[in-house]
């Protein structure tokens, strides 16, 4: 009898620390962003370090890139005039750069591992692009991207190029308050229009031989002037 208790309280136990931990991974679970700010406000509570840079230098040294930046602003955390970002070379996609140099961003990045690696907050997400204007013009954070995770209705669209970029100040100053539960969110504005996508011309193909399809040659002319 004292050996079944015994057996039935160390299986209490474990149930209890499975339904603990559960709970743990239920509120770690990052909820759906209401805005920008709010998607700014996430991934700066799960950041260690914040700036602003431009990235000047990346190698590859067997299993890890190092990502060397020029911080133009700290926003959180590192103070140095430099920041090398040290990433697992499993994450980078074969054949593709995750960083190109000359590039500006924000970027929120992870507190290190054990063994002095990290990452972005979100992957990509965690690097959000900045627009350089002229001179005497502040920059504008990109938030393109950003702004497909925010929770919308199923019949509203996504955020267009009219309402697409934040200043840069006020990205800061949401970022910096991440704990605060009072704050204003930031001022939307159009992406310049420098920074727009160029675009490209749909292509229309038809198979231009008599044979069935898929055999013979192929031709190729614009859509829009097709019609």
């Amino acid at each position: 009898m004292g050996g079944r208790l015994v057996v039935w309280l160390a299986l209490s136990g474990m149930a209890v620390a499975l339904l603990l931990a559960r709970s743990a991974d239920a509120e770690s679970v990052v909820r759906p962003d209401t805005s920008v700010g709010a998607a700014l406000r996430s991934l700066a509570s799960r950041a260690e370090d914040v700036f602003v840079g431009q990235v000047v230098r990346v190698v590859r040294k067997g299993g890890v890139v190092e990502v060397e930046f020029r911080v133009d602003q700290s926003v959180m955390g590192t103070q140095g005039a430099e920041y090398k970002l040290r990433e697992w070379a499993g994450v980078w996609p074969p054949g593709q750069n995750r960083y190109v140099v000359g590039e500006r961003a924000m970027v929120f990045v992870y507190p290190l591992s054990a063994c002095g690696l990290s990452s972005p907050v979100d992957g990509a997400e965690g690097v959000v692009p900045v627009m350089v204007q002229g001179v005497g013009e502040e920059p504008l954070l990109d938030v393109r991207r950003l702004a497909t995770r925010v929770l919308r209705g199923q019949t509203e669209p996504l955020t267009d190029l009219e309402s697409a970029a934040i200043s840069l100040s006020e990205a800061a100053g949401v970022v910096r308050s991440w704990r605060e539960l009072k704050w204003r969110e930031p001022v939307r504005l159009p992406i310049p229009v420098k920074f727009r996508p160029v675009p490209v011309p749909i292509l229309r193909g038809r198979v231009v031989s008599g044979e069935p399809p898929f055999v013979g040659s192929v031709e190729w002319e614009r859509a829009d002037a097709a019609r």
